[in-house]
This record gives structure tokens, sequence and C-alpha cells, in this order.
């Protein structure tokens, strides 16, 4: 516990009760010595692990050269991270507004859907997260997020994520766009049936609304392709990207059609750090480094799947995912089980009430694997003889 962020941060965080001072690969360090596999990963910003070498080296670089340059001058480590992202993003999104946030990149693409279609709603999904700024918020699901806030941008209608025949409920031909997780995160790991993002973009597409995807959490190479909207073979319209992106440097980019970035006039948006030369040089290491690891990605999550899912205990109902995007749905709140992973030295995170949500980074090796489900397997052991007693 840190006693200066209890007094003076603005209370909106669930704290762990860690204090960390170390972090190096899959594992961080408290300030009492205690060591952590971290499968939170800052909210699965840190897809390389802690202080990644080719991340840290070339941020090293790049602080002896400059470390500030507004989107109105020209950087070489900007052109070199565009370079990189343009051979790893799908070939027909071909222009990128690089902000600082997910949230900011999803802003950005409801601001161009409204503009481009002249139209004013927008279709989202029930569970839906895309972040906690006006936009994206109006767009996310849970009221939990909205109570005190609104209003919201409207309309928004939300059909049930994952349900084919919801689709037919609305006429998008009203909407400026539709915004969809290929993967929801927030909802617990929530994979969609193989037709489902295939039919909403067949739906979309019929009526000119644009396909808007979000893959701030799911890209990135998170799921074993590097954008997880490739399992199911769709082209979006507009991509938004954040977190691991810049490699735990802080960036969003919103990946958009030729045309659709042609609408926009000089001064109608920017961000004053958005593509700095830090977190440009920070991304072009990243992008080259999980060009790398998508086999480990797809062998490694496989291999943690398969330990989880072997794991024998009544409290688990279900194991998701796809990658190294994992979730436990428990049939008990997950905090029993969270708290008891802590002390035996795992770092996990949440979704909703009841799912155990895993974002480890791409470097996991079979130590990793192993350790980590064995305290799973201790952790639900312990919640199960405290509901005994």
């Amino acid at each position: 516990m840190s006693e200066i962020e209890e007094k003076r941060m603005i209370p909106t965080y669930q704290r762990y009760g860690i204090r960390v001072v170390k972090g190096r690969g899959s594992r961080v360090w408290d300030d009492k010595g205690k060591e952590y596999i971290d499968y939170m990963m800052g909210f699965g910003v840190g897809i390389l692990g802690h202080s990644y070498p080719a991340v840290v080296n070339a941020i090293k670089s790049q602080l002896d050269q400059i470390y500030i340059c507004h989107g109105s001058l020209y950087t070489e480590a900007r052109e070199r991270f565009l370079e990189a992202l343009f051979r790893v993003v799908p070939a027909h999104l071909t222009r990128v507004f690089l902000s600082n946030s997910g949230a900011e990149s999803v802003e950005l693409a409801l601001k161009l859907a409204r503009k481009y279609t002249g139209r004013k709603g927008f279709v989202a999904f029930t569970n839906s997260y895309h972040g906690k700024t006006y936009g994206a918020l109006s767009v996310t699901y849970s009221e939990k997020y909205k109570n005190g806030f609104g209003p919201f941008i409207e309309p928004v209608k939300f059909l049930k994520y994952g349900d084919v025949n919801a689709l037919n409920e609305v006429d998008f031909s009203e909407y400026a766009g539709v915004i969809v997780e290929p993967i929801q995160g927030e909802a617990g790991i929530l994979v969609p049936p193989d037709d489902f993002l295939p039919a909403l973009e067949e739906k979309a597409r019929a009526k000119g609304a644009l396909l808007i995807v979000d893959e701030v959490q799911s890209g990135m190479g998170r799921t074993g392709k590097w954008w997880a909207h490739q399992h199911w073979g769709i082209r979006p319209d507009i991509m938004t990207a954040g977190k691991g992106i810049g490699g735990g440097i802080p960036m969003g980019a919103t990946i958009v059609r030729e045309d659709i970035a042609n609408i926009m006039k000089v001064g109608e948006h920017s961000s004053t750090m958005g593509g700095n030369p830090l977190a440009s040089a920070a991304g072009e290491a990243t992008i080259k480094a999980v060009d790398g690891l998508l086999d480990n990605v797809r062998a490694k999550g496989e291999e943690l799947m398969k330990g989880l899912s072997g794991i024998n205990s009544r409290l688990v109902k279900e194991v998701r995912g796809k990658g190294l995007m994992i979730g436990i749905d428990l049939r008990i709140k997950f905090r029993d089980v969270l708290t008891e992973m802590l002390d035996l030295g795992l770092i996990s995170l949440y979704s909703g009430l009841t799912t155990l949500r895993f974002l480890p980074p791409y470097i996991i090796d079979e130590r990793d694997i192993s350790e980590s489900v064995e305290i799973t397997a201790k952790a639900l052991q312990k919640a199960e003889e405290k509901l005994r007693t």
C-alpha cells in the first residue's frame, strides 16, 4: 500500500495492495522482495513483458536524439514506426491517426464515421467495453461506468453480442457505424460464434454503415494473429488499436481506409503528444519483436488453455479464449480466488463478477505456465475449502 497514492489520487482503481518496485520479463517484485508472475501486465499493455531489451534500448537511444516532436513536424522515429505498422495492418487500411490510448482511438473512429456517412447513430453490443471517455463510454454497455455522467452521444442501439438473429433488429442504413470487439475482453473473454462477425460485416456493408473493429485489447498479436478479426476473415472500415502497440509506452492508433481519411481537414482532429518520438521508437521495436513471437503466442496459448482446462475444480464453469487472451469463468465471484492467487504469487485480472482474466506476455515459457496453472489450482482449492467451512 502507498500512503501518498491513497491520500492524493482520486479513488477510481480497484487496488491489489501490492507496491511493485521491479519488473523483468514475466515477473515483478514488490517492496518486500516477493516475486509474482504477472498476468495482468498493465491490463494487457505489457505484451513483451517488463524491460524487454529491444524496447528499452530503443527508448534509451531516442532519448539521446529527441523526445518531443509535435505532429506538425516530421521526425524519423515516427516514420520508422509507420513503416513497421503498415507492414502488419490489413492492406486495405492505408492511413492512421496516432494518439495516446485506446479510448482516444475510439473517439476518432466515432467522429470519422459520423462525418463520412452524415449519420448520427451507432450500433454496439451487450457487454461491450470501448473506454471511459465520452464517445467511447457512449458505446460501452455497462451502466456501472455510466451512472451520473450522462448525457452521452446518441442514439446508440445495443444488440446481443454473438447473436446473428439480433442483427435483424435494426436497419443499419439509419446508423453511421457499428463498433464491435472481435473478442470481448472486459465482458469475460467472450468469443463469438464463427458466423457472427461475417454476418455483421455483411449487414453493415449492405446498408453503408461503417464497420469499426475495436482491437485495443485483442490486437497486436494477442490471439496468435496480428489482429483478432483475422480469425474470421472480415475487413473493417476502421480499426482501433492501443494497449500493447507501444510496448508499454502510451500509444493509440485509429487505422482507416484511404477514402475515410480523406474527409478530414487540417485542424479537425489533433493530439499534442500522439506519435511522439519515444512512443514511436518503442512501437517500432515492439512490432518487430512481436513479428517473431506469434508462433509462441499460439503454442503457449494452447499449453496454458490445456493446463487451465485440466484443473479439477467444481468452481470452474468454463475456460475460454484465443492465444494468450484467456478467461476462467467461475461459479462464484472472483474475489476470493484472485486474492488466493495473489498470496501464492500470481497477479491476474478479472472481468465482471465471476471471470478471472489472463493476459500474459508473449514471452512466457513452460516454467511460467506450469507455475501459474499450479497456483490457480491451489487458489481454487483454497476457495472451495473456505466455502465448505
